[in-house]
């Protein structure tokens, strides 16, 4: 189950090389309120505690793990930089819709930073897209053969609303599709999967539904609570539910 504590530690708990890839998606320090933590500290202090954190996770990850970490770009940029070269491995761009005012623009996209320990894990299948032109006949005869293009560095998904139908009780929840793009991506069934800003519990749900373990906490004791109540759902239902994976070990940390 996700665990009531803060990030470092729950940490503090993980054994060196033992994580196969993290997903996380934390407070952007842009003074949001959530149910009991409002999301606001000095500028250089947040640099400086999402890198630290980012480091021990790096050390948790086994030889070609993956950990893939969101936020707007200009934060991501920094973030980036305080990383040792030898784990940065993609940056990839998340576009979306917004209808909320901006100025001079508005802000629709955040970047995802997939860092690595070594040459990452990489299912090649996860990451392909269709061709947009499919009745060309050049088109049509690379569909015939089996082939499919590989995945932009940007990923449009559009952000979970409140008419949503995976909507949950959170005000920043991740689209469950883009976050199983990650896991099928740079993991594999019975893998360990973790996110200590696990909020709706996105991360967790996504992993168990395609047959990875999970271990994860978050701050906040509501969120906490109503997260592991979904988790409980999916134990007690049939796995044949999920048309992803037909040998699903449902394990949760």
């Amino acid at each position: 189950m996700i665990k009531q504590m803060k990030a470092q530690d729950w940490l503090a708990t993980i054994p060196s090389n033992s994580v196969q890839l993290f997903v996380l998606d934390p407070p952007y320090n842009l003074g949001y309120k959530y149910n009991t933590f409002k999301d606001k500290m000095p500028h250089k202090q947040y640099i400086d505690e999402q890198t630290q954190l980012l480091r021990i996770s790096l050390s948790c990850l086994k030889d070609g793990g993956s950990l893939f970490y969101l936020n707007y770009p200009e934060t991501a940029a920094e973030i980036w930089m305080n990383i040792a070269p030898e784990y940065r491995f993609e940056w990839i761009t998340w576009v979306y819709n917004v209808h909320s005012a901006g100025s001079p623009v508005r802000k629709a996209s955040r970047v995802w930073l997939w860092f690595s320990k070594g040459e990452p894990t990489i299912n090649k299948e996860a990451f392909h897209t269709e061709y947009q032109n499919p009745t060309d006949k050049r088109v049509a005869g690379r569909i015939a053969a089996g082939f499919k293009p590989s995945a932009y560095d940007w990923w449009e998904f559009q952000q979970v609303k409140n008419v949503s139908k995976e909507k949950r009780d959170h005000p920043c929840q991740l689209p469950e599709k883009m976050v199983e793009r990650i896991i099928l991506g740079a993991s594999n069934p019975g893998d360990l999967v973790c996110d200590f800003y696990s909020g709706s519990g996105t991360t967790a749900i996504t992993a168990i539904k395609n047959g990875r373990k999970f271990d994860g906490c978050d701050l906040d004791k509501k969120y906490v609570k109503e997260a592991n109540a979904f988790l409980a759902t999916l134990q007690s239902s049939d796995s044949s539910t999920s048309p992803i994976t037909s040998n699903k070990a449902l394990t949760i940390g």
